[in-house]
């Protein structure tokens, strides 16, 4: 669910999942790789709608 600039992610199914754990939304971890094409798909917009939605303040990796 998103919330103003927030989203909240139901990770419950994931039992291993705890507290402070990283979590990618768009990128990549180990072989895994979400794209944002990938996430437009999903959402049935555009990339550029999924990542203009991303305010400056979220932390960037490379």
């Amino acid at each position: 669910r998103v919330c103003m600039d927030q989203c909240i992610i139901d990770v419950s199914h994931i039992p291993e999942t705890r507290v402070g754990d990283e979590v990618v939304l768009i990128g990549r971890q180990g072989e895994a790789s979400l794209t944002a094409e990938i996430v437009a798909l999903r959402l049935g917009t555009s990339n550029y709608e999924v990542v203009s939605a991303i305010l400056a303040r979220v932390p960037r990796v490379d």
